[in-house]
C-alpha cells in the first residue's frame, strides 16, 4: 500500500476515534431570535450547564429563553431585560449527558410577556 493511502487510513481512523469519543458535555449552542439582526440571543455551554442571554438591539424588547428538560418540565424562562448590549447569565444544575432543549424569544419584560412571533428555532443540546 503505497503511504499516502497508509496516511488517509491512520487520519480517518483518529478522525474515527476522536469522534467517538466527543461526548455530550462536549457540546455548545447558540441561538439567535428570528430576525435578521439577531436582536436576542443565547449561548448554551455543556460544561457547568451556563446559559448567557444577550440582548443586543436597543428596540425596547427584553431577550428571553424558553427552556423544557426530560423530566417535562417547562417552559422554563430566563428573561435579560437589562437593556441593550447587556448579558444576563444563568448558570442551572443538570444530571451529566442529559439533554435541554431552547429557543429564544423577545419579549415585554414588564409584564412579562414572549412576543412567541419572534422566536428562533429550538436546539436540543446536552449537559
Amino acid at each position: 500500500m503505497p503511504n499516502s493511502h497508509k496516511i488517509l487510513l491512520v487520519g480517518a481512523a483518529i478522525a474515527t476515534l476522536t469522534l467517538a469519543g466527543a461526548s455530550a458535555a462536549d457540546a455548545d449552542s447558540s441561538r439567535c431570535t428570528v430576525d435578521s439582526g439577531c436582536a436576542g440571543r443565547a449561548t448554551f455551554t455543556s460544561l457547568g450547564e451556563i446559559f448567557h442571554v444577550f440582548d443586543q438591539s436597543a428596540d425596547g424588547h427584553s431577550a428571553v429563553v424558553l427552556y423544557w428538560l426530560p423530566d417535562g418540565s417547562g417552559p422554563t424562562l430566563i428573561w435579560n431585560s437589562t437593556g441593550n448590549g447587556t448579558d444576563v447569565t444563568a448558570n442551572l444544575e443538570l444530571p451529566e449527558g442529559s439533554w435541554i432543549t431552547y429557543r429564544v424569544c423577545l419579549g415585554e419584560g414588564g409584564p412579562k410577556q414572549v412576543m412567541t412571533e419572534t422566536c428562533g428555532a429550538p436546539i436540543t443540546d446536552y449537559a
